[in-house]
């Protein structure tokens, strides 16, 4: 079973009135049927702020002549409107493909939260996007596309190059720290413990590259950039092969891990690249040659999903955030807070609610965790149940 999900608070009428950011439903910011992403990054250095955006359209159309983004800063999330930006303050830039560019701070005049309003004119509606700008924000850099472009994914493919960038304009080397570490994947909901990260991770090699250099993070895994390793600034991406949607045979054991007993997690690892024990694992979970098929399919769309909206310091369906959103699909209800995301699923099959606290690491400044509470047992269980059905 899976429920169709009509969502009209997704969309605020020109004509509305103004609204607080903590009151509006952002469930659009992970719904895939959406026309567009936004990715706003906040860059901080030498006592200026750059916050860097991306407007991104899914098909390349005429759709960025329609679409505008105004930009207002705001006070606090219960302001209910803040102080336009004007146009000569913005760095725009327009494509086939979307709008990017940047919005330059002194420290001092820096907002406590730059708020975004996407437009489309045609069909008269608007879509709300903020981040806060805190002072211990720890990014000070951002990689660069061969045009020039900040690159604002959280990963890479292994075969594309890349230059730093730094709102600084610094001369200043980069020192570059490679992990290769396997981090755990999200413990369940209900579980008492966590799947915890090693508070030292062992740096595996280190290289160091010029502002303007241009390089390949071939190896797959975790990078840290930093200007000073001694310090708490930089900012880290992964570097992945086969990813955000999973192609190898070899990559699928991990994520089912989530709807399955320890014998077949262990049997789907065992089976490695060969494709003939992997489908006997899958056929012994649904029982049937279609449910299967319907069940990969839908199961890997979510996953695909989960590692496009919350990749990480490790993949996307490794977080808590991912596990959710794999597992129950995508939310009806997400309220935003400086600390923390508020989800809520309300369908005729269960009502449940999830708390992610904020917990910033270096390696990710925007990392949330889990609340997670024995209450959920149930409701896991019974969703785990629809999902080797394939009636999710």
């Amino acid at each position: 079973m899976k429920a169709t999900i009509i969502i009209l608070s997704c969309f605020f009428a020109l004509k509305t009135g103004a609204q607080a950011l903590q009151d509006i439903n952002y469930s659009y910011l992970y719904n895939p049927n959406e026309k567009f992403a936004l990715h706003i990054t906040p860059v901080h250095s030498n006592k200026a702020w750059v916050v860097l955006y991306d407007l991104r359209f899914k098909t390349s159309t005429d759709e960025p002549l329609r679409f505008v983004i105004q930009w207002e800063k705001r006070d606090a999330l219960n302001d209910k409107q803040g102080v336009r930006l004007t146009e000569d303050s913005l760095n725009i830039h327009k494509s086939e493909k979307g709008i990017w560019g940047s919005i330059s701070f002194s420290e001092p005049e820096a907002p406590r939260i730059i708020v975004a309003k996407v437009v489309d004119n045609e069909a008269k509606q608007a879509w709300m996007f903020y981040k806060n700008i805190l002072p211990e924000y720890p990014v000070n850099g951002y990689l660069m596309n061969s045009n020039g472009q900040p690159y604002l994914d959280l990963f890479v493919q292994n075969e594309t190059t890349f230059s730093i960038g730094s709102p600084a304009n610094s001369d200043r080397s980069w020192i570059v720290s490679y992990y290769s570490d396997d981090f755990p994947a999200a413990a369940p909901a209900f579980s008492e413990g966590l799947a915890r990260v090693p508070s030292i991770m062992k740096v595996d090699s280190t290289f160091t590259l010029s502002p303007s250099q241009k390089t390949m993070y071939d190896s797959a895994g975790l990078y840290l950039a930093q200007t000073d390793t001694s310090s708490k600034e930089g900012f880290a991406f992964r570097s992945y092969y086969d990813y955000p949607k999973y192609s190898r045979i070899e990559n699928l054991a991990g994520p089912l891990i989530y709807v399955s007993t320890k014998q077949e997690a262990d049997r789907l690892r065992a089976a490695k690249s060969d494709k003939k024990s992997f489908d006997r694992v899958i056929l012994s979970i649904t029982g049937d040659t279609e449910r299967a098929k319907s069940f990969m399919r839908s199961y890997f769309r979510q996953v695909e999903l989960a590692n496009q909206y919350f990749s990480s310091y490790k993949e996307g369906w490794k977080t808590d955030r991912g596990m959710i959103y794999i597992i129950f699909g995508m939310p009806e209800e997400v309220y935003k807070f400086t600390d923390r995301e508020v989800w809520s699923y309300k369908n005729e099959v269960y009502k449940v609610t999830f708390d992610f606290v904020r917990s910033p690491t270096l390696f990710d400044p925007d990392n949330y965790v889990l609340v997670r509470n024995k209450k959920f047992q149930e409701t896991w269980y019974q969703v785990i149940d629809l999902w080797r059905n394939a009636r999710f």
